[in-house]
């Protein structure tokens, strides 16, 4: 086990020994309660696994490895809260960069906000999508690790990837280095403390944990832990929370235990109803105003699946 993250702290206590791909370790620190799995990663093994290996196992529909274009037409569909989390902090004059960019869905989505973008992403087939198909400017590899010609951001993005790398204050700190003056990070993070992590019957809650830990996350942050980190890195941070998936989704694990068929659907997949007799139609305005209420109290608790960070010097 090597020393946490954030503490330097060797002392950590066993969380769970089964993750999503079968046996697995995940650990969590006794001093800053920082959650990691126990494994090890060089940059070569990343390399490869996400480049051979990760869409076959995590692909955004289940059983089934998708394409760049795919991926994109899937994933560019969902994206839509972010654009809405970011949007105050666009204008014609910045330059952005995105760490972890995917297919570069985001990108595509924001590129006439800004003056410029640019994306990193450790998937070459992705790179090329990205460069061939969009006309976007994207680098293949780790960001700690490439020349971007010493260029400067306004706003640094990273979606969902810190969790992923075995090194992510060493990224943080990179991403501080690459900000111009009064520039800004935005990062995002699964949250540790998902409510379907806590608030839904055993057995199925124990099948969600299961699945909740994965061999793509080599650590779980909470509000506590990412704040620690952003400040260990040098960084102002102010956290929020916000959830993707559909109160349809938390009843799907709640009752069956299982995910849905796949992320598109368990986003935005919201209807119970889809007849239009008297009573499905009420009982589907009566939902959907439950959907919204569940997203607020998602958000307001802390219990969604997403802390939203910005970052600043």
């Amino acid at each position: 086990m090597n020393s946490c993250e954030i503490c330097g702290s060797e002392d950590f206590s066993l969380v769970a020994t089964e993750i999503r791909e079968g046996a697995g370790k995940i650990c969590q620190c006794n001093s800053c309660g920082l959650v990691i799995q126990d494994i090890s990663q060089t940059y070569e093994g990343l390399d490869k696994y996400y480049n051979e290996e990760y869409q076959l196992i995590n692909s955004l529909v289940s059983g089934r490895e998708q394409s760049p274009k795919e991926h994109f037409d899937d994933r560019i569909m969902t994206i839509k809260p972010i654009i809405e989390n970011i949007r105050p902090y666009l204008n014609p004059q910045i330059k952005l960069l995105e760490i972890g960019c995917g297919t570069g869905e985001l990108l595509y989505n924001i590129k006439s906000y800004v003056s410029e973008v640019t994306g990193v992403e450790i998937n070459s087939r992705f790179v090329n999508f990205i460069n061939s198909d969009l006309g976007i400017e994207a680098y293949a590899g780790d960001i700690n690790k490439i020349d971007i010609g010493g260029r400067k951001f306004d706003f640094i993005i990273s979606i969902a990837t810190l969790d992923h790398l075995n090194n992510p204050l060493e990224t943080l700190v990179t991403m501080r280095d690459l900000l111009a003056p009064d520039g800004k990070i935005y990062i995002e993070v699964p949250n540790r403390n998902e409510g379907l992590n806590h608030y839904i019957p055993s057995p199925n809650r124990e099948m969600f944990n299961k699945f909740f830990w994965h061999r793509a996350h080599l650590f779980y942050f909470t509000k506590a832990t990412i704040t620690a980190l952003f400040k260990k890195a040098g960084l102002n941070g102010s956290i929020s929370c916000r959830h993707d998936y559909t109160l349809k989704n938390f009843l799907n694990w709640y009752f069956l235990g299982k995910p849905q068929s796949g992320l598109v659907t368990g986003m935005l997949d919201s209807r119970f109803f889809y007849g239009k007799s008297d009573f499905e139609v009420r009982m589907e305005k009566a939902l959907s105003s439950l959907e919204e209420e569940f997203k607020m109290i998602m958000l307001q608790t802390f219990c969604g699946d997403n802390l939203c960070c910005i970052g600043w010097l």
